[in-house]
This record gives structure tokens, C-alpha cells and sequence, in this order.
């Protein structure tokens, strides 16, 4: 059962309501319960019910968490959305209802809310001890940039070869120019010249804008890590331990 988030330092609620679904939903996606939320529950039963049948206080988490182990759920899920000047914090809480004992606890911090959303899969996992999710692939991103990177190499190449031909016949028609005896060719060779080196020059931009496209395209598709900086309490069998999270 995932709880409401809770809001501090003056947030507005409706960001603690945004982020309560994105935390269900969260767990939903990661497979491991079947999640139901106080939204839920309180479109089922009312929330004025919900507190008599508890005996609860409006924003009473102990007596939620005891609905929860009525209601059957196992596990219960609660925690608060903080700003906290220019950043925003995010804290979970995983509870075992039936022992009524803490499963893990986790702390997000991001400089912006879409960061801070992006962190929930990560804290949600060690919040309920379940395995954070798989890394995003990186093989498509550096084998666009490695290919990117190879086609501007090549194109360079071209280009400074054009430039080579180019100036190769050019020092042949100056040399004609002050030494008569010289053997010149005949025109049609550098008529052949100027245009090899005028394809060889388009081909050479065309192979090195596509590199760069596919260069920025891998650059621009990285994954970025998404988990943000934190720190987990988790419960071992000699006590607890406390696992961090540093990009």
C-alpha cells in the first residue's frame, strides 16, 4: 500500500500528489506487488471511514499503516517531498505491517523536480529492498559516436586530399607557365582534376555532416544517471546498514 506523500519546507501538495502516483506507479512497473494506494482506498471506503474504522487522526501514518495490515497489504510504503532552497528532497520509507518493522529507508536529492522524479525507481527499490532497476543500454549511443567520430576523421581526410590534388595541379600549370620545355598535359586531365577534386570535396562535407550527426545524436542519447545522490538505511541481521548512492 503506497501512502501519500507528505510535503515540507513549504512545497505545494499538489507536487506531493504528483509524486505519490509517480511512486505507485513505480512499483507497479517494477513487478515485484501488487500496489494499491491510500487513493484507492479512500475511493473505496471514504476517507471519514478509513479513520473510523482505525481510529486515526487525519495525518496519522502509524494508524495508515495499521489500515494497510488490515486490509491485507503486506508492506506499506510512505514518505515526504521537501524543498529545501534550490533543491528538493525526497524520503521513503518501506514498512513491514504485519511485523510492523522498517524493510528500508532511502533519501533523493535533486536540484530540480524532474530529476527528483526520475530518482523514484532507485528509491523506491531500496526503500523496499527489491533490486534498483537496469541500467539504460549504452550501445547504441557509443556506437553512433564511434561511427560519428570515424566518418568526420574520414571526411577531414577527403577534404585535405582535395586540397592535395587540387594544389598538385595547380603547381603543375605554374610550372608550364615559367619553364616552356616543360611537358604539360593535356587539358582534359585537369579538366578531369578540377572535377574529381570538386566531388571529392562534396563527398568529403557530406561524410563528415553525417559523422557529426551521428555524433551528436550519440552524445544527445547517453543515458544519464537518473539516480541521483543518496543514502539507504537498510535492516541486517546484526543491526542495519547504511548503503550510499554518489553519481
Amino acid at each position: 500500500m503506497v501512502l501519500d506523500l507528505t510535503t515540507a519546507g513549504g512545497l505545494d501538495p499538489s507536487v506531493a500528489a504528483t509524486m505519490t502516483e509517480a511512486v505507485a506507479t513505480a512499483a507497479t512497473r517494477a513487478n515485484f506487488f501488487e500496489v494499491t494506494t491510500q487513493k484507492d482506498i479512500g475511493t473505496a471506503l471514504g476517507m471519514e471511514r478509513q479513520r473510523q474504522l482505525t481510529g486515526c487522526s487525519e495525518d496519522s501514518t502509524s494508524c495508515l499503516s495499521e489500515l494497510a495490515g488490515a486490509l491485507g497489504a503486506p508492506f506499506a510504503l510512505y514518505g515526504s517531498v521537501a524543498q529545501l532552497g534550490d533543491a528538493y528532497q525526497l524520503n521513503l520509507q518501506g514498512i513491514d505491517a504485519r511485523k510492523a518493522q522498517p524493510v528500508g529507508r532511502s533519501t533523493r536529492i535533486a536540484t530540480d523536480l524532474k530529476a527528483l522524479r526520475n530518482a523514484i525507481p532507485y528509491a523506491l527499490a531500496e526503500a523496499t529492498g527489491t533490486p534498483p532497476p537496469e541500467p539504460p543500454s549504452k550501445v547504441l549511443p557509443y556506437t553512433l559516436i564511434g561511427l560519428g567520430g570515424a566518418a568526420v576523421v574520414t571526411g577531414g581526410v577527403l577534404f585535405v586530399t582535395s586540397l592535395t590534388r587540387e594544389e598538385a595541379a595547380l603547381n603543375e600549370l605554374k610550372l608550364a607557365q615559367t619553364q616552356p620545355t616543360f611537358q604539360l598535359k593535356p587539358a582534359s586531365y585537369f579538366r578531369d582534376e578540377a572535377a574529381a577534386v570538386q566531388q571529392m570535396r562534396i563527398l568529403s562535407i557530406s561524410v563528415a555532416a553525417a559523422g557529426a550527426a551521428a555524433l551528436a545524436a550519440g552524445i544527445w542519447l547517453m543515458p544519464t544517471s537518473d539516480s541521483g545522490a543518496g543514502f539507504a538505511l537498510v535492516p541486517t541481521v546484526s543491526g542495519a546498514a547504511v548503503v550510499g548512492v554518489f553519481p
